[in-house]
């Protein structure tokens, strides 16, 4: 009868230990999911982007803390550095921008939650801003750097969308959907932006949670991240409209119950924008992430 009385006791641990773990996001797409308001984290996220007329390597300090059980908000601050080359006169001239860019405040608020054993279901409505925290004045040779090659936008955006999460065992699936909204700035208002992100996960090890302390944990993680641009509005037809899509395969690693190490790399699989940055080449991210 003794193993009986703890196989409730056993399940509490594995559920409690896959809700937990399950409460992170992919490495981009928005999991459903709030953590725990007991568990702040901080992310320390190193990026780089690689595009015909760019190069940037984005430094994101990020804090994500809950409210409550139902309620979370991301605060995201980036340093960036960013090498522009501009088409001039005289041929290609290179730009070196360094500092803050645009910090945004992220709020996610459940509005759906169904746990089992090792299961999960879970939907949540996002809302955002972001402030132009970031240089948006900078020139070369006396003209002014293009406004999406800026080190920030120099407006504000307001987003709205919702985020869903399955999740069985070994496997997950999260969608997230975000409109953004940009206020007008000196003349320009640029396009909106609507994101549509498809993410799959997979555990890789341990194929089972044994009892006790959670052992080394590995997932493979696949995502679609794709983006659809308004044309901005100005003086003229601004014409920068268009469609980005990134195929991102990944890698989450749990070295220890309070650290977990995320990697992966981005290729674009279709693109038809036309703005200052040109082709985006590839991109890639390695992040730590540090539970409380």
């Amino acid at each position: 009868m003794e193993p009986h009385r703890r196989t409730p006791a056993i399940r509490a641990a594995l559920l409690l230990a896959v809700l937990c773990r399950a409460a992170q996001a992919q490495v981009v797409t928005e999991n459903a999911g709030v953590i725990s308001p007991e568990t702040p984290i901080v992310r320390e996220a190193l990026s780089v982007l690689d595009a015909e007329n760019l190069r940037e390597v984005r430094w994101e300090h990020q804090l994500i803390y809950a409210l409550d059980p139902t309620r979370e908000v991301k605060l995201t601050m980036p340093l960036v550095w960013r090498d522009v080359e501009l088409a001039s006169a005289g041929g290609v001239e290179d730009a070196d921008l360094t500092g803050l860019g645009d910090v945004s405040l992220r709020f996610k608020q459940s509005l759906w939650q169904e746990d089992a054993v090792m299961a999960s279901t879970r939907w949540a409505a996002l809302a955002e801003v972001g402030a132009p925290t970031g240089d948006d004045d900078e020139t070369e040779n006396g003209v002014l750097i293009p406004r999406r090659m800026q080190l920030g936008t120099g407006d504000w955006s307001l987003g709205a969308g919702t985020a869903y999460t399955w999740i069985r065992d070994r496997q997950r699936f999260s969608a997230e959907t975000l409109f953004r909204y940009r206020t007008r700035h000196e003349g320009l208002r640029l396009g909106e932006t609507l994101d549509l992100n498809l993410a799959w996960w997979y555990r890789i090890t341990p194929a089972r949670f044994p009892p006790g302390d959670p052992p080394l944990e590995v997932r493979g993680v696949l995502e679609l991240l794709s983006s659809y641009r308004w044309p901005s509005a100005g003086d003229g037809d601004q014409d920068d409209d268009g469609t980005l899509v990134w195929l991102a395969p990944g890698l989450q690693v749990y070295p220890s119950k309070s650290v977990l190490l995320e990697a992966a790399l981005r290729a674009p699989i279709h693109q038809d924008l036309d703005d200052a940055l040109g082709d985006r080449r590839w991109a890639g991210v390695l992040a730590l992430k540090f539970l409380f």
